[in-house]
């Protein structure tokens, strides 16, 4: 029976003796089970500048650029490389732990006889990523979002709309999308612009009430004893001093785990959310992590559900260091026994009530703000960082929240690239990780954490790139696609 964090590395170190892979272009964005697996490696393509330190503790293995024909790089094109085949021939059983899944990974790995640590891709298509039906769904279990309506984009009529919904108001497209996909609405010109950048891909719609309050999200995992999931967290979206681009709204920046002001009464709507859904998805033959993220109307204390997604979000790896700092169950564990097929047993009100515990930590993951295709100017050490002077003072090697000693000490890490390398407009440059919360109680960053963002970005010394250049860019890309 599992009922704590011992019990839990019992466990798994008598039952998995083996090899586990962790599949991601970064090997940052893979850590975590390296605490609780006896035998945990990773897969990827990029070391990233942490890429040599991480190597010291764990077992990575790296393709090179030139190992990659294709322009997309990403997990699916990591995996299905046969460079990867050929390292992963030797070991008997393979059990890959990716972000999310696809069809042609899927297809790829079932042919050799590989598993895949993650939902199947078809729910992304039948339930998470078309906002229509997940809102249909979320209405048939009775979960509350904002009040709105799915339209075709050339019948909406502003007029009309805010009537309806007054302003500001949100348009969504249904579909994912490789571009914007959000957009806010404060007046008509807003609502020219959000129309004219959808009319090139599908016309469905989504028209919503905006709801002003904090955005929350909470992980929860279906398990074959039923439904468990962490406490809420914050989520840093939209502010100023991480990202000063006006025409990106809704950007997601990190979580503070350490802010938490939650009354009863939220966290009773938020544990309902979870669990309801949770078991919907369970009645599907879903098994795994989820995640949702909602809103807090402050001034009737209601939470909206704005969304929820199969793949693992971006609190990981985070959250799996501070959990496992917190002498919790991790969360990710039970998402990797569910995956791997691996019979336990669990007092699942112990595990949640564990879960559940008031934690202490924050991100911030930092983009290219110039809004333009840019240059890094400098080489940034990855590791231990402390504010001296008001300026970050490298302190020594490190990647992961237990190599901090204290709460004036942080961590620069996440896939960190070298000096000359380009970045595409609102491109993530670096994540910060730290012992404390980043927010204040008006939900704005706090002294320390402005600071803190603020002169790290200054480190990179990010400039933006003169259109010819950005022409010379994609001209030898071209040349390197066609040789």
């Amino acid at each position: 029976m599992i009922e704590n964090l011992k019990d839990l590395k019992k466990f798994i170190k008598k039952k998995i003796n083996y090899p586990v892979f962790g599949a991601g272009v970064y090997p940052f964005n893979k850590l975590g089970p390296e605490d609780f697996l006896p035998d945990y490696r990773i897969v990827s393509l990029k070391k990233g500048i942490e890429g040599k330190r991480i190597k010291k503790d764990i077992k990575v293995f790296s393709l090179k650029e030139g190992d990659l024909s294709k322009k997309t790089r990403n997990t699916t094109t990591i995996i299905c490389n046969p460079k990867t085949e050929e390292y992963l021939k030797k070991f008997k059983k393979i059990n890959i732990l990716t972000h999310k899944s696809s069809r042609k990974m899927e297809k790829y790995c079932k042919k050799r006889g590989w598993n895949i640590i993650a939902a199947p891709s078809k729910f992304n298509k039948t339930i998470f990523e078309n906002k229509t039906k997940i809102r249909k769904i979320l209405k048939e279990i009775n979960i509350p979002t904002p009040s709105g309506k799915s339209a075709n984009l050339n019948s909406l009529h502003y007029g009309h709309l805010i009537n309806s919904y007054g302003l500001p108001f949100v348009i969504q497209s249904v579909i994912k999308r490789r571009k914007k996909r959000t957009f806010f609405i404060n007046n008509k010109k807003d609502f020219d612009s959000a129309c004219e950048e959808l009319k090139s891909g599908h016309k469905e719609v989504l028209v919503t009430r905006f709801v002003k309050g904090p955005a929350i999200s909470i992980i929860g995992c279906v398990t074959r004893h039923g439904i468990i999931s962490t406490n809420p967290q914050y989520k840093i979206i939209d502010n100023s001093g991480i990202y000063d681009y006006k025409k990106e709204l809704g950007l997601f920046h990190g979580h503070d785990w350490s802010f938490y002001d939650f009354s009863e009464k939220i966290e009773t709507q938020v544990y309902n959310i979870v669990n309801e859904l949770g078991k919907y998805l369970k009645r599907q033959g879903y098994k795994g992590i989820f995640n949702i993220t909602m809103v807090i109307e402050k001034e009737v204390d209601k939470v909206y559900v704005l969304g929820a997604n199969s793949h693992l979000p971006d609190s990981f790896p985070v959250i799996t260091m501070i959990q496992l700092k917190n002498k919790e169950t991790p969360i990710l564990a039970f998402h990797i026994l569910e995956h791997m097929d691996i019979s336990y047993e669990i007092d699942i009100n112990k595990i949640n009530s564990l879960m559940r515990k008031s934690k202490k930590g924050g991100q911030v993951i930092i983009y290219n703000s110039t809004a333009r295709w840019a240059t890094i100017g400098k080489t940034v050490k990855p590791g231990v960082y402390k504010l001296e002077n008001k300026k970050p003072k490298f302190v020594r090697p490190g990647y992961k929240l237990r190599h901090l000693k204290n709460k004036s000490e942080f961590i620069v890490s996440g896939g960190i690239l070298p000096k000359n390398q380009y970045l595409s407009p609102s491109r993530r440059v670096c994540r910060i990780m730290a012992l404390r919360g980043f927010l204040k109680n008006d939900q704005k960053l706090s002294r320390w954490g402005n600071t803190v963002i603020r002169e790290t970005y200054r480190l990179f010394k990010i400039s933006p790139i003169r259109f010819f250049k950005i022409k010379k860019i994609f001209s030898r890309n071209l040349k390197n696609k066609t040789e």
